[in-house]
């Protein structure tokens, strides 16, 4: 787990490979960060190049109510954390 901010989390990043991908490893963690208040998550299948990014709409909103699935050809980027931008063509390479 890699946190953006300390203490409190603003976002964070978990690996999930493929083979661990199922459902119930994808609503674990989304369960825990989201009970913890981490209002963005990145989960990162690095066999299937694909990041899964789950997040809060408005500071007050208290579950993950927006989700994405970004692949090689996108970038990564957070309101969470200005002037971040990472290509996953990058990451995946």
């Amino acid at each position: 787990m890699r946190a953006a901010t300390s203490p409190r989390f603003r976002c964070c990043a978990s690996r999930s490979a493929r083979r661990r991908r199922g459902a119930n490893d994808i609503g674990r963690k989304k369960s825990v960060y989201e009970a913890h208040g981490v209002p963005e998550l990145w989960l990162v299948d690095d066999v299937a190049s694909v990041v899964l990014v789950f997040g809060c709409s408005a500071p007050d909103v208290t579950y993950y109510d927006t989700a994405l699935e970004l692949d090689g050809d996108d970038t990564l980027c957070s309101p969470l954390l200005p002037g971040f931008e990472l290509a996953l063509a990058e990451l995946f390479a």
